[in-house]
């Protein structure tokens, strides 16, 4: 039986933190940068290349077109927090898996949106907070549980 072919990733916006995202999607063999869209065509352009997106990625001048391209799986959003909810909602119902830039949302409310669209959608929604999954987390904890330095630790909340 031959692997699942990579996630096609496409990222919504240009921040900063979209060039880190950028680079592990790049190196996961599960994943691709099939496409980034921002709100001007140069500013994606510019994206792309200083991000080594592949030759043949897709860049958008916004991010309507990138959600309407069918072959986007899954989508990057490192927007603002205050446009989680619109841009979400939009990819959930555009088909697109969304991983989001932590916070997810501003409130409970808008999360509580969000994930509405995606179950209903059929979509896997992921944020992207990492530290829980870090080598860091683990030594964290031991660290802490060390009785001759701090007494003795009553709970971690992972």
């Amino acid at each position: 039986m031959s692997p699942p072919p990579p996630i096609r990733f496409g990222v919504i916006g240009c921040a900063d933190i979209a060039r880190k995202v950028s680079r592990a999607i790049s190196l996961s063999p599960h994943a691709t940068l099939y496409a980034v869209g921002s709100r001007s065509l140069s500013k994606a352009q510019t994206f792309a290349k200083s991000n080594n997106f592949p030759d043949d990625a897709k860049v958008y001048g916004s991010y309507e077109e990138l959600l309407d391209d069918p072959n986007v799986d899954a989508v990057y959003v490192p927007l603002p927090t205050s446009l989680h909810l619109r841009w979400a909602v939009i990819a959930a119902k555009k088909g697109k898996h969304v991983l989001l830039e932590k916070p997810v949302a501003l409130s409970a409310v808008e999360f509580d949106e969000i994930v509405v669209a995606c179950e209903s959608s059929g979509v896997q929604l992921m944020d992207g907070t990492m530290w829980m999954h870090h080598p860091r987390t683990s030594f964290m904890k031991e660290f802490l549980s060390d009785a001759n330095r701090f007494g003795q630790l009553k709970s971690v909340c992972i």
